[in-house]
């Protein structure tokens, strides 16, 4: 069994770990989509998309104007990459088609997948966007430089 993440799943996370990022040096301050676009590398266009995406699922609140752009809606601590994945991809695991056969074996089998979808579901929900985005800021930003 596998998780499919796609390209719109990575852009999401990146641009949900940059305001978490950008929100502790400034946490009243939204940021704008083209300076995340820009500093990420992430096309303009699908940046706005993914934005639309996560404000209507309710991650992230946006404020038109000069002085506009994105926040996120609730703290990093409470939105976890569980929640994310669901956002963009719909369910973690497909549903396993089962076809033909014996309906007790058929059970059996639906049963053992729906295990599965239930703990991945968990493992995921106990990742929080704060713990990412966190990994992700001690990657990004350069080495302290140690001069004797």
């Amino acid at each position: 069994m596998f998780v499919k993440i796609t390209s719109k799943t990575l852009y999401s996370l990146h641009f949900l770990c940059a305001l978490t990022i950008k929100a502790k040096s400034n946490p009243q301050k939204p940021v704008h989509l083209r300076e995340i676009a820009k500093e990420y590398d992430i096309p303009f266009k699908f940046l706005e998309q993914i934005a639309i995406l996560m404000k209507s699922v309710g991650l992230v609140r946006g404020t038109r104007g000069k002085t506009g752009g994105y926040q996120l809606a609730e703290t990093p601590e409470s939105i976890n990459l569980a929640r994310i994945i669901k956002a963009t991809e719909g369910e973690l695991l497909p549903w396993a088609d089962i076809e033909g056969g014996n309906e007790v074996i058929g059970g059996i089998l639906h049963t053992i997948f729906q295990e599965q979808r239930d703990e991945i579901d968990r493992k995921l929900s106990a990742i929080s966007l704060s713990q990412i985005a966190e990994k992700a800021r001690q990657r990004l930003e350069p080495a302290p430089m140690f001069y004797l």
